[in-house]
């Protein structure tokens, strides 16, 4: 499983273009889709063919949605008045000790647990976490009861809510609590929830035909921009220092070491790297302002990491978290300049990529273009001195403030006084940089970055790599699944009709007689606009 941002988390939310693909294909004469709905549509299929079936089953029942929604509303307030009174660390330790299926029942159920048998229990869980669930499952025993006994009764609710829905409902939402952005998602657009449950009610197979046109589309977009950002980045030593050199400071300010940090993990580790998500019922830490469903180590979020003889291997974007880190301190702008430079570069340059990253970058442009000279866009040649001194200014002007926000106004109004501290800058009304009218397809405020939760590299002797399957080939639908859910919903849509129209109703297509297993593949982490590195994530069991 890979987390989605942004709604799924806010770099989700904001990753795609204004105006999406899937909404341009539709005819002029049907109710069109707002921005925000194309995104989360852009979002939905970049999830496999069997999680995007399971998503399109439950848009037929929205109620199921919302009410589900509301049961996680409820649990979550739950678990985290029931840890608020502790200090963060402790809160932390509960909140990761949840993100592993099953563990806490397991420590719960039948008594406290000896030390050995605790150990028996954490053989089937990464060693990342046997020393809290071992310390936890000891010192705390009775905590730990307290939070199972809200997964109890919320699954009991859960299986209330689901009872009266078919089959293959109540195993597409099951299925769908171990991707919680999903069911966010689709809770914070019913309007798109609505159209594509009745699109998939009507022809299930024109609809998956769509999502995956749309998914190759989308792919295909995403590796030609990796590539030309990772392109970018090799070719200019000095961009890579400045990237190396902000990551080293990132990774530090979010409780790394720095033998963590040069560590080198093997590749098939990177692309196989499991990450257990927080869990929908309790959802993630609430001191983080976006969510933020998907803790990864740091590598994922510098969009690189080192080789075992020190060289930087990039594998993608960094992160919107660390996007979000750099341009929302001045002091960044100032002493990296070389790695603003390559946002400049790569999100205003040619292929005009637009993802959660670019709408951290548009805005920074927004913010600051009264100060920007007219030609910044286009002047490569000026425009690392004006991000250095840019960062300056705006250092200046908020230490003069004792580090309060500062108005734009205020901070026009320092530079005018103070030109000559910063001569690469603009102060002329009619010489600064014009930049798009046009809203972004993001909220104009981005949250103050937070420390994200450390998560510990595992050394390289302990690294463990899933062996492959022998045969990775799936079909390009599960037909049989889908013939069954049109079957069902047609059968329902005939008894609803007069005999007349019962008469003219088409009859079903056979399947083919026989179809491969379905492989189910990772989801996206973040911002689908940027492709990750495979995670083979370990599904837990469904509950009985």
């Amino acid at each position: 499983m890979k987390k989605i941002k942004y709604f799924i988390c806010l770099a989700v939310f904001t990753a795609f273009s204004n105006t999406s693909i899937y909404s341009q294909q539709q005819n002029s004469t049907k109710p069109t889709l707002s921005r925000e709905d194309s995104a989360a549509i852009n979002a939905i299929v970049m999830y496999p063919e069997s999680i995007r079936i399971d998503i399109f089953e439950a848009c037929m029942y929205p109620a199921a949605i919302v009410n589900i929604a509301s049961l996680q509303k409820g649990s979550s307030s739950d678990f985290a008045k029931l840890v608020s009174p502790l200090k963060k660390e402790e809160q932390e330790v509960y909140w990761n000790l949840s993100r592993y299926p099953g563990l806490i029942s397991k420590l719960v159920k039948g008594g406290k647990k000896s030390e050995n048998q605790i150990k028996s229990i954490l053989a089937d869980y990464p060693a990342d976490i046997h020393k809290d669930a071992m310390e936890y499952g000891n010192m705390h025993y009775e905590m730990l009861q307290r939070i199972d006994a809200i997964q109890d009764e919320t699954n009991n609710r859960f299986d209330q809510i689901i009872a009266d829905y078919p089959k293959q409902t109540q195993d597409a939402l099951v299925e769908l609590l171990q991707y919680p952005e999903v069911i966010s998602l689709l809770n914070e657009h019913l309007n798109l929830t609505v159209r594509a449950g009745d699109r998939y009610r009507r022809n299930p197979k024109l609809l998956l035909h769509k999502a995956d046109s749309l998914n190759l589309a989308i792919t295909r977009k995403n590796a030609e921009d990796v590539a030309a950002w990772k392109e970018d980045i090799e070719k200019n030593p000095e961009e890579a220092a400045d990237l190396k050199n902000a990551a080293s400071e990132y990774s530090k300010e979010n409780g790394y070491t720095q033998e963590e940090i040069n560590t080198a993990p093997s590749p098939e580790y990177v692309s196989n790297y499991n990450c257990y998500p927080y869990p929908y019922w309790f959802g993630y830490p609430v001191w983080y302002p976006y969510q933020y469903w998907y803790p990864y180590p740091f590598w994922f979020d510098c969009g690189f990491y080192y080789d075992p003889f020190g060289h930087m291997v990039i594998i993608g974007y960094p992160s919107f978290y660390f996007t979000n880190w750099y341009f929302y301190y001045p002091k960044h702008w100032h002493h990296y300049p070389h790695l603003g430079n390559t946002y400049i570069k790569h999100y205003y340059g040619p292929r005009k990529p637009v993802n959660g990253n670019g709408v951290v970058v548009h805005k920074w442009v927004r913010d600051n273009r009264n100060n920007l000279p007219a030609d910044f866009i286009s002047n490569e040649k000026k425009r690392i001195d004006v991000i250095k001194q840019v960062g300056q200014l705006n250092d200046d002007v908020q230490k003069r403030n004792q580090n309060r926000p500062v108005s734009t106004p205020a901070r026009d109004k320092y530079l005018e006084k103070n030109v000559s501290k910063y001569p690469a800058l603009n102060t002329s009304r009619d010489g600064k940089l014009k930049v798009e009218d046009r809203k972004p397809n993001a909220a104009e405020a981005i949250p103050q970055p937070v420390k994200q939760p450390p998560v510990r590299i595992t050394k390289p002797e302990q690294q463990t790599v899933p062996v492959p399957k022998k045969d990775s080939r799936q079909p390009a639908y599960d037909f049989d699944k889908i013939n069954k859910a049109q079957e069902y919903h047609r059968n329902v849509w005939e008894q609803s009709q007069p005999a007349k129209r019962i008469e003219t109703q088409p009859q079903r297509q056979t399947p083919p007689a026989s179809q491969p297993q379905r492989q189910i593949q990772q989801a996206p982490r973040q911002a689908p606009s940027t492709p990750q590195p495979q995670r083979n994530q370990q599904v837990p069991a469904k509950r009985k």
